[in-house]
């Protein structure tokens, strides 16, 4: 029963295929990493936070329910790609994978998946400073060549690194237009939103909003200021925690990579099977011979790549599950987190402020 169900799917796929428009195909353009000569100062902080899986599955077509179960499993891992680009171009500070997002950031990544085939990549990426300034709106799109999937399962490629490569790139152009006022009001503004969360009363009014959104700080606390000497070394202990969350995301990146690779290689390869199909005109004008073995090709695909598909759905599904707590020191006491990474990251931030509280009411 199992077997019908799978060559009906097959089938259908094939007449989506004959019925569909003429396939326009992607001349993928590599687009090298600019990376850093010289080290920029100030480095400024990166935080990405977890990607949008995008439409839900209601509103796609056939061809892309296929892939939608792994999307899961996508928001998590492609987050980690592109900031191991950001880490190679070397013109940031320190670049963290985060579970929420995160007003107090330097600069903050933020992106939804908007296809994911193994065929082609398109993800809405959002770039924006402390101070709310935009620095990148848009969509990019990639397109994997063959030899982007030929891997060595101890040296795997990316095959979409050109589009990691392509928003590190726009980043770059952005921070490198930036003046020393500029960079100064995007640290000094981040470091006040942090403050402001722990403390609204006492620092809502070193900041003011302009007309067009962007944020502006109207002068800053004492240098002698108590308090506000506070928030920043909480600010030091939450970046300390925050590199343990970082290190969850690289461990599943790692455990991720080659079934993700594989994934990726038998969905490429059933949608250019499909493509083919197409191509040799519809299902009645081939012989019956040409009709099966194409099928049957098609069909091995399918297969291969569900069983992938299953495998990363096991992993997505686990990624939380299988999240070890978190044992981290915090004012002296040790403290230990459970449940999901974001769970411990709303957890942590709580924490933080009940102790500036009470320090502050002591």
């Amino acid at each position: 029963m199992m077997l019908l169900k799978l060559l009906f799917i097959v089938w259908l796929l094939s007449m989506v295929s004959c019925t569909s428009p003429p396939v326009v195909e992607l001349q993928p353009e590599t687009v090298g990493l600019i990376r850093a000569n010289v080290a920029q100062n100030p480095p400024l902080n990166v935080s990405v936070i977890v990607f949008s899986r995008g439409v839900s599955d209601g509103g796609k077509a056939f061809g892309e329910k296929v892939f939608s179960p792994v999307r899961s499993a996508e928001a998590d891992y492609l987050p980690f790609a592109l900031r191991e680009t950001l880490v190679e171009s070397g013109h940031w500070g320190a670049v963290r994978v985060v579970p929420e997002q995160d007003p107090t950031a330097e600069v903050l990544v933020t992106a939804e998946i908007v296809l994911s085939n193994g065929v082609e990549l398109k993800l809405h990426v959002r770039v924006s400073d402390s101070t709310g300034r935009v620095w990148v709106d848009q969509e990019y799109t990639d397109s994997a060549i063959d030899h982007g999937y030929d891997f060595d399962i101890k040296n795997l490629v990316e095959p979409f690194q050109d589009i990691f490569n392509k928003i590190s790139n726009d980043m770059y152009v952005v921070r490198s237009g930036l003046g020393e006022m500029e960079l100064a009001q995007i640290l000094d503004t981040a470091m006040l939103r942090y403050a402001i969360a722990l403390s609204p009363k006492a620092f809502a009014g070193h900041l003011a909003e302009t007309s067009s959104g962007v944020s502006q700080v109207t002068g800053l606390p004492a240098r002698d200021d108590a308090i506000y000497a506070r928030a920043k070394k909480i600010r030091e202990s939450e970046y300390t925690y925050i590199d343990t969350v970082d290190e969850q995301f690289e461990n599943f990146h790692k455990k991720m990579q080659l079934a993700y690779a594989y994934w990726r290689r038998y969905s490429f390869e059933l949608i250019e099977y499909s493509k083919k199909i197409e191509q040799a005109g519809s299902l009645r004008a081939r012989s019956q011979k040409g009709s099966w073995t194409s099928m049957e090709k098609v069909y091995r695909t399918y297969r291969e790549s569900k069983m992938n598909e299953d495998s990363l759905r096991e992993m997505a599904a686990s990624f939380d599950a299988e999240i070890s707590p978190t044992v981290t020191e915090l004012e002296g006491t040790v403290v230990r987190l459970n449940g999901s990474l974001r769970a411990q990251y709303i957890e942590w931030r709580r924490l933080l402020r009940e102790i500036y509280a009470a320090e502050r009411e002591s």
